[in-house]
């Protein structure tokens, strides 16, 4: 993501638990993260300290031309309205300021465990590639015009098939909690058992991740 910033302020618009923007503040860039949740900044706050604020994607609690950059990392597809969300960025950004968003859509190899879990991708309400493909439009609509779309960079990732049966088992991501319990039980409860059933559930499967990479410009 670094070569695609501007000299400049970076907000990180869902923070989150503050990894993203601790790594850019690590990098010697200066940071803004803002997050909805209450929770998340308490974690956010001691990775970076005074420079977290609570504040709505689609209502940011800062002045107009006030960053050179605005990073979504893997929270568009949690917004509803993502939108109010660019049209946000845009106005926040100085002029030839970029907005850079990582969608939530991996790509590249699947595991097991990926090939598995793909019938839970009908009960959400927003899917990660629905959400991406959108994007382009939204950001034009926002008056943000493309500088690069493509993919990140790498990155190793660990999944393992008795983990993933027991996040599921907790409903543990948001929008499962608000599947219906019959359709719950009708789609979710025989993955938990083929995750269980899968070779060696114990044993992590690690492959190379890359996400969608959009990146935008203010005129």
């Amino acid at each position: 993501m670094l070569r695609w910033l501007v000299p400049g302020p970076v907000l990180e618009v869902g923070v989150g638990t503050g990894l993203v923007s601790a790594a850019l503040l690590t990098a010697g860039r200066d940071v803004i993260g803002v997050d909805i949740s209450a929770n998340m900044l308490v974690h956010a706050r001691r990775r970076l300290g005074f420079r977290v604020v609570r504040g709505d994607a689609r209502a940011l609690p800062l002045a107009d031309e006030s960053v050179a950059n605005v990073a979504f990392v893997w929270m568009l597809l949690f917004v509803d309205g993502a939108g109010a969300a660019l049209a946000e960025a845009a106005r926040v950004l100085r002029p030839d300021g970029r907005v850079v968003v990582i969608g939530g859509r991996p790509a590249g190899p699947r595991t097991d465990v990926d090939e598995t879990i793909a019938p839970l991708d009908g009960l959400r309400s927003r899917r990660p590639q629905d959400v991406d493909a959108k994007l382009p439009r939204l950001a034009a609509a926002a008056r943000l015009r493309p500088v690069h779309q493509g993919l990140t960079t790498g990155y190793p990732v660990e999944t393992v098939p008795e983990d993933m049966a027991r996040l599921v088992e907790e409903r543990s991501a948001s929008w499962m909690s608000q599947v219906d319990d019959a359709v719950w039980e009708r789609t979710a409860v025989p993955v938990i058992s083929a995750l269980r059933g899968l070779p060696e559930p114990q044993r992590p499967r690690r492959y190379l991740q890359r996400n969608t990479l959009l990146v935008f410009r203010r005129p």
